[in-house]
């Protein structure tokens, strides 16, 4: 008897409150979605930061260089290194020598 009161008031609780456990499994799949989603967008996000922090660091390298380059183009001994590394050009007394591969 007393099995069979509880499965009549288990019963009428589902009958009852039918849209109530719909509502919260409708709810739950949403907010299991939603947290995929969010994950997902955290990871790209996370991703494209951490690109632009390399190129933030790229950049800053390549101005210091060029900074140094400017700064130091008034000093003759910078001049002739740029001149014999980017144009080949060999200081009087010296010997210009090619290798081939």
């Amino acid at each position: 008897m007393h099995s069979t009161f509880l499965k009549h008031a288990v019963n009428a609780i589902f009958v009852r409150s039918w849209w109530t456990i719909l509502f919260l499994l409708i709810a739950y799949i949403g907010f299991s979605g939603g947290m995929k989603k969010r994950n997902k967008d955290i990871y790209e996000l996370k991703s494209k930061l951490c690109l632009l922090q390399n190129q933030q660091a790229y950049l800053a390298r390549q101005k210091d260089d060029l900074t140094a380059r400017i700064n130091s183009q008034s000093d003759p001994t910078w001049v002739e290194l740029v001149l014999m590394k980017e144009l080949g050009v060999v200081p009087e007394g010296k010997i210009k020598v090619h290798f081939k591969n």
